[in-house]
């Protein structure tokens, strides 16, 4: 396959890399032997990636996973080039993971060489703050490997059976794969501002009603249940890794009062950001 692919960080155990098609037509790739774990997270475009009895229809929303030593296609069913941030595991960490999560069916079943699992917006915010702190270079090796972990953690858990969503059909993608890409991409980039609907409906060339509808389809929530939590695991992470006080927190995450992120907080992880953080006392100078 015709691509572009960067290493943009490299661990003991990992490396982060940026892969980007350069394929101009929609055709089938040579057959391509995958020799490393890998966990992908597909930004833009949309391909079908077929391995063994299986083509799986990957687009934004969707985190490839896949295992060492099978072969694969892909065919790309889109005009817009293929962009994926790609998680690579080196083989004694692969080895170390299986002891840990070897159980599970996906490592257990031969023919399952690879799957594809939808993400949600706490899984999205964990990939788009790991490239942040990668290009500007203000994480620190320790707290990349922590966030890595928790993707792995948060991907494995939720791997079941690979089923298509047929809601999402050839046309929706063709003509909407882009307006939640752009919609996204904005709200990751602004989830601490005051956003209105207009104005991501706008940002992204549909009307409002229009733009509520697609965004609930291919993500299964409203617009503003995925910005309340991009800024709840933003408030999250900040309050297991800084010493910056919990009001601190609230505001610099987006929240119009302590009051609001406190109820939030609460009601997503069943405690008060207060005690959230005395679960983790050692954690303070990771930052």
């Amino acid at each position: 396959m015709e691509a572009d692919i960067h290493t943009l960080y490299e661990s003991d155990f990992y490396r982060v890399m940026d892969f980007r098609c350069r394929c101009v037509d929609c055709r089938t790739s040579k057959p391509e032997y995958n020799t490393t774990f890998c966990i992908s997270f597909v930004r833009k475009g949309n391909f079908l990636f077929n391995v063994f009895r299986r083509s799986l229809d990957s687009y934004n929303g969707c985190v490839l996973v896949t295992k060492p030593g099978y072969e694969r296609t892909v065919t790309h069913t889109h005009t817009v080039p293929d962009e994926c941030t790609i998680f690579e595991f080196k083989e004694a960490f692969f080895n170390k993971l299986l002891e840990h999560y070897g159980r599970i069916p996906f490592f257990t079943d031969n023919d399952w060489h690879s799957t594809l699992i939808k993400t949600n917006a706490e899984t999205e915010f964990l990939h788009f703050h790991i490239i942040k702190l990668i290009l500007t270079n203000t994480g620190s090796k320790l707290q990349l490997d922590n966030l890595v972990m928790e993707v792995i953690e948060k991907v494995l858990a939720n791997i079941t059976d690979y089923k298509p969503d047929h809601r999402i059909n050839t046309r929706l993608k063709q003509n909407h794969l882009v307006t939640i890409e752009r919609a996204k991409e904005y709200l990751t980039d602004h989830f601490t501002d005051d956003i209105s609907l207009m104005q991501l409906a706008e940002y992204c060339y549909v009307s409002p009603f229009h733009f509520s509808r697609l965004f609930k389809t291919f993500t299964a929530e409203s617009p503003h249940q995925f910005l309340l939590t991009l800024r709840l695991k933003n408030a999250e992470l900040l309050l297991r890794n800084t010493a910056q006080p919990v009001a601190d927190i609230a505001f610099s995450s987006g929240f119009n009062s302590v009051e609001h992120f406190t109820a939030a907080f609460k009601f997503k992880y069943k405690c008060p950001p207060g005690a959230y953080r005395q679960q983790y006392p050692e954690s303070a100078g990771f930052l």
